[in-house]
């Protein structure tokens, strides 16, 4: 029986160069550049350490998107613990730090049904956290609950921001500010912002 190759550290500085390469040729190129060569001479490396690293090329891809989508979904839970987790969904979903990253592997999932697959399952997973979260939310400050479910809230501000992240991409900005306004407007309707707390007087 064959040996298995020797593997990398997954906490390797030289493993999220990688990774970081697979993003840089992604935003420079496209997702169809990713060579092994081309990954690694973009962050100086040679084209080797890609398989000492990785099994395939597939496997640094499905390593990377893991990554962006670990960091997603961090910034997701805070914005949900936050006291106003309405305005915090908008922003996260709204201004994500790479979208036009999202937007190359939104692509690469047409053709790639092991990104298809991985992107569904975090789809799900980041909706049912943020249905819990903007429910107990609602229950508190939604005028009409029927009207105002958890469900409409997210897929209304999802939609959004999909439209808003995907014109971004390819540099319309047209009616984004008009959008946000309208957003923010209803939001703070639902979601007032906290009074100030009384000023500490001493004696």
């Amino acid at each position: 029986m064959a040996s298995k190759r020797r593997m990398g550290p997954e906490s390797s500085a030289t493993r999220s160069l990688l990774m970081d390469g697979v993003e840089a040729v992604m935003l420079e190129q496209g997702y169809a550049a990713l060579t092994s060569r081309s990954v690694a001479e973009r962050v100086g490396l040679t084209h080797q350490l890609v398989y000492y690293y990785f099994q395939t090329m597939d496997e640094l891809i499905v390593a990377t998107f893991h990554r962006h989508m670990d960091t997603f979904m961090r910034r997701l839970e805070e914005a949900l613990g936050s006291e106003r987790p309405l305005h915090a969904y908008w922003e996260v979903s709204a201004n994500p730090p790479n979208g036009a990253i999202a937007n190359e592997f939104m692509a690469m999932a047409n053709h790639n049904e092991r990104i298809r697959r991985d992107m569904v399952e975090y789809g799900e997973r980041s909706r049912q956290i943020a249905v819990e979260a903007l429910s107990a939310r609602l229950q508190q400050v939604s005028p009409e609950p029927e009207v105002f479910t958890p469900y409409a809230m997210l897929m209304a501000i999802n939609s959004m921001a999909l439209v808003m992240n995907f014109d971004s991409a390819l540099g319309i900005s047209s009616g984004h500010k008009e959008m946000r306004t309208l957003v923010e407007w209803c939001l703070r309707r639902l979601e007032p912002e906290a009074a100030p707390a009384a000023a500490q007087t001493t004696a």
